[in-house]
């Protein structure tokens, strides 16, 4: 029963009314005072909140004296509960976008975001928006495996080229018409310290971990990182930043060989 009521509460309703519900479910129909006792609500507020529940639809209400309740069909009720989320859900998004529409915009050139579905999301929008081309330079291939098949979907509208550093003949073949590259490791490293680990490049001092770096087009980038337990993407669009992550780019770019399908090399 306490889990029922738990479940009622998350779609909206009063603890009091989802007790009140209940306890008219399990009598059957009942007086106020014979739900209250069932169901633990004061009496005093007994009687307002089963003329909300009758409001709502999941009671009936009795011409006799005193006055008796009768669940509804719990079906029946919980489906009115479910248009009325649906109908509040519509009129949010309705509202919400109407003050979007109205809001002077600022374009913040760098946006830092954490958590798995804000990132997943944002690199799936910059994958389905891109318009010219697509750099992804994977040094976890997790990631690859993620977005494999949006990797391949995007490949048969514009070029997409993957550059990988462990394993990149194993996806020949399945990232659709996209460019699988090997990153050659530099030797000596050069300015960059770090290693290289099936992680992703570690910085020297352990304390990042960079699993992707993603380009979009001419003017949006995303460099996904783990510090620590925490994965956080930053996002670059338009700026002197985005100009240096995308000379990065072009160095790895330079340090990689691409594969070739050896089915398919002759």
């Amino acid at each position: 029963m306490i889990s029922v009521i738990e479940h009622f509460m998350r779609l909206g309703l009063s603890e009091y009314e989802a007790r009140a519900y209940v306890a008219t479910v399990a009598l059957g129909e009942g007086t106020v005072k014979e739900i209250s006792v069932e169901s633990g609500v004061p009496r005093s507020r007994a009687y307002d909140i089963m003329e909300r529940l009758a409001e709502r639809g999941f009671v009936q209400v009795s011409n006799s004296t005193p006055i008796c309740y009768r669940a509804n069909d719990p079906l029946i009720a919980s489906q009115n509960l479910m248009e009325e989320i649906k109908h509040a859900n519509d009129e949010i998004v309705k509202e919400l976008n109407e003050i979007n529409r109205k809001a002077e915009k600022v374009e913040n050139p760098v946006w830092t975001l954490t958590g798995q579905y804000s990132i997943d999301h944002k690199i799936t929008d910059l994958l389905r928006s891109a318009k010219d081309n697509i750099v992804f330079i994977c040094f976890n291939n997790r990631n690859v495996i993620r977005y494999a098949k949006l990797l391949a979907d995007r490949s048969k509208v514009i070029p997409v080229s993957v550059v990988l550093v462990r394993k990149a003949e194993s996806f020949v073949g399945h990232l659709g018409k996209a460019k699988i590259m090997r990153l050659v490791p530099m030797d000596p490293p050069g300015e960059w310290e770090g290693e290289l680990t099936e992680k992703g490049f570690v910085t020297g001092d352990s304390r990042y971990c960079i699993e992707l770096l993603l380009l979009v087009d001419s003017d949006s980038t995303l460099v996904l990182t783990k510090e620590g337990d925490v994965h956080r993407a930053i996002v670059i669009t338009g700026t002197v930043m985005s100009l240096l992550s995308r000379e990065t780019a072009k160095i790895l770019l330079g340090l990689s060989e691409e594969v070739k399908d050896s089915n398919n090399s002759k």
